[in-house]
């Protein structure tokens, strides 16, 4: 799928750079969107991984948004471990995927980039 190993190792980065979020607020939006917008006119294969990886991310995002605005009703305190652990399981699935030489879709993913 990946036509050099340095595609296979930017996919990579767009997938695994977005745990940099756990460190820096919003990193894990920064990282694909960074690669995306500089290596889209490169290579359709990591512009494909990096805008896949994007829109998971925001849509994580939105949904952690959410469950700390529901910590104020309790059900938060149930749905952030939840949003998180979801968040951490699907990124290191994607990385397995790509590491195998295919593209991965994330299942639940509002697609807000195109």
């Amino acid at each position: 799928m990946y036509k050099t190993s340095n595609e296979k190792q930017w996919a990579l980065a767009s997938h695994l750079g977005t745990l940099i979020g756990y460190v820096v607020p919003f990193g894990n939006i920064i990282v694909p969107l960074v690669i995306y917008l500089s290596k889209k006119d490169e290579s359709e294969v990591i512009a494909d991984q990096a805008r896949e990886s994007l829109n998971f991310q925001i849509t994580c995002t939105i949904f952690i948004i959410i469950s700390v605005i529901m910590l104020l009703v309790l059900i938060g305190f149930v749905l952030l471990p939840v949003a998180i652990l979801f968040q951490l399981i699907f990124v290191v699935l994607a990385a397995i995927v790509v590491d195998k030489n295919k593209l991965y879709r994330y299942p639940i993913s509002i697609r807000l980039v195109q």
